[in-house]
C-alpha cells in the first residue's frame, strides 16, 4: 500500500501518465446561466455572451456563445482532483500556460468535456515537478475542438 508520504510511487505514476491521453470530465453543459455567472464574475458582458435576443438577432450562431476562458476555465478542475489525490502529491498548482487557442465557438446549451494528454514531466527544485499537458476541450457532436491548450501545472510532492 502508497503511504501518504511516498513521493516514489506519485513519482512513478505521474511519470506513466506521460504520452496517454484520457477523458479528463464527464460532459459539461454550458448553458446561459453559466455564462451570465462567469460574465458577473469577470465582468465581461458583451452581448455575444449575455443576450440572447440580440444573439438570436445578430449573432452568425444565432444564439449566445460561451467566453473562451470561461472555456479554459473547465479544463482545470478534474485534473487538479486527480493529480492531488495521488498519494504523496502534496499540492496542485496552475503555473502557466504555453500556448492556447480558441479553435470554434460554443454555443449556449451545448455539451463539452475535456480530454488530457500529459506530455512532460520536469523537476524544477526538489520535490516539485512542472507537469505539462495538452488540453483539448471537445464539443458534444462537433468534428472540431473548441480550444486546445498547454497548461503547465506545478506538482509538489509531499
Amino acid at each position: 500500500m502508497i503511504g501518504a508520504g511516498d513521493t516514489t510511487s506519485a513519482l512513478e505514476a505521474l511519470r506513466a501518465w506521460i504520452g496517454v491521453e484520457r477523458i479528463g470530465s464527464d460532459w459539461i453543459v454550458v448553458d446561459q446561466e453559466r455564462i451570465d455567472r462567469f460574465a458577473a464574475a469577470t465582468e465581461d458582458r458583451y452581448w455575444l455572451h449575455t443576450d440572447p435576443q440580440r444573439a438570436a438577432r445578430e449573432s452568425p450562431y444565432g444564439a449566445t456563445i460561451a467566453h473562451g476562458f470561461l472555456l479554459l476555465s473547465l479544463t482545470v478542475g478534474s485534473d487538479v482532483d486527480r493529480l492531488s489525490a495521488l498519494p504523496g502529491v502534496a499540492r496542485v498548482l496552475n503555473y502557466g500556460l504555453n500556448k492556447v487557442r480558441f479553435v470554434a465557438p460554443v454555443i449556449c446549451g451545448a455539451r463539452v468535456r475535456v480530454r488530457s494528454k500529459p506530455e512532460s514531466l520536469v523537476a524544477r527544485r526538489p520535490g516539485s515537478w512542472l507537469l505539462t499537458q495538452t488540453k483539448t476541450l471537445d464539443v458534444e457532436g462537433q468534428d472540431n475542438p473548441a480550444l486546445v491548450a498547454e497548461h503547465v501545472a506545478l506538482v509538489t510532492l509531499a
